[in-house]
């Protein structure tokens, strides 16, 4: 799954590159990186959908989730 992630996250990236506005493959985006546990970059591309689409409910949603995450376990670097 992760090889599939990663060819995944690719190819929305190259979608967006050529059309920063599509809001379905930057939601796309967003769920795969908060599957991925990349809240914070979740985070912006939901945040990037409402720009697009204020009432966007999925976005909305999203943004929910991503602020309301537990926060991770801090882990010092030895």
């Amino acid at each position: 799954m992760q090889n599939e992630s990663i060819a995944r996250l690719a190819e929305l990236h190259k979608v967006l590159a050529v059309c920063p506005s599509d809001v379905l493959a930057r939601c796309d985006l967003a769920l795969l990186l908060e599957q991925l546990d990349l809240h914070d970059e979740a985070l912006f591309n939901w945040k990037t959908v409402l720009e697009f689409d204020p009432n966007n409910l999925k976005a909305r949603e999203g943004v929910t989730r991503c602020r309301t995450r537990p926060a991770r376990p801090f882990q010092s670097q030895r």
